[in-house]
Order: structure tokens, then C-alpha cells, then sequence
């Protein structure tokens, strides 16, 4: 994948305060995409009915879909608030922040 590619979305992964650069396609699953790059996510289902892959997240605006329905019923009113998304609804569509240390 080039990084000069216009559809290459940039997830900065943040773990044991170091930062990752991964470069997933844009409308790439998240969690998909970060087992790929062989980094510690847990997940057991990938529907998002298990909540395993709950990770906080900073997405800025048009860089994912809105949380589903599903998200928004499994995670609850203030996980989302504090910026917490299940990484199997994430689908990229630009750049966003994933921190690996504080999902739980």
C-alpha cells in the first residue's frame, strides 16, 4: 500500500505511551486492520455483541460512521461519551486515534 494512495486512511495506534502509524484502506473494518498489523486487540465475535473489542478512540468528524446501533446499545450512553467505539463497527473512512492502554 502507498501512502500516496488517496484512499489510504492513517490510524495512529498509541500503546505504552508509543505512537504506531497504520495504513488501512479507506473502508477497512478497524479491528480487521489492527490484527493485521499484528497489534495486542482482543475480540472474540466481531459482530459487536461481545463488547471484547471495546477500545477509545478519537475519530475526528467523516473519519468513521456513526456508532450503530449496536454500539450504542452494548457500549451505553457514557463509554460513548468518553469516547469508547468497538473496533468490529469501525469501518475507516480517514484519519483517527486508537488508544490500546485504556479500554477497559
Amino acid at each position: 500500500m502507498e501512502a500516496s494512495d488517496s484512499n489510504v486512511c492513517v490510524v495512529t495506534v498509541v500503546e505504552g505511551g508509543k505512537r504506531k502509524s497504520v495504513a488501512l484502506v479507506e473502508g477497512d473494518n478497524l479491528l480487521l486492520g489492527l490484527v493485521r498489523a499484528n497489534l495486542p486487540v482482543e475480540f472474540f465475535c466481531t459482530t459487536g455483541k461481545c463488547t471484547t473489542c471495546r477500545l477509545r478512540m478519537e475519530i475526528p468528524a467523516g473519519s468513521a460512521p456513526m456508532a450503530s446501533e449496536t454500539e450504542q446499545y452494548r457500549l451505553g450512553k457514557e463509554a460513548m461519551a468518553a469516547g469508547y467505539r468497538l473496533a468490529c463497527q469501525v469501518f475507516v473512512a480517514g484519519p483517527l486515534t486508537v488508544y490500546l492502554d485504556d479500554s477497559r
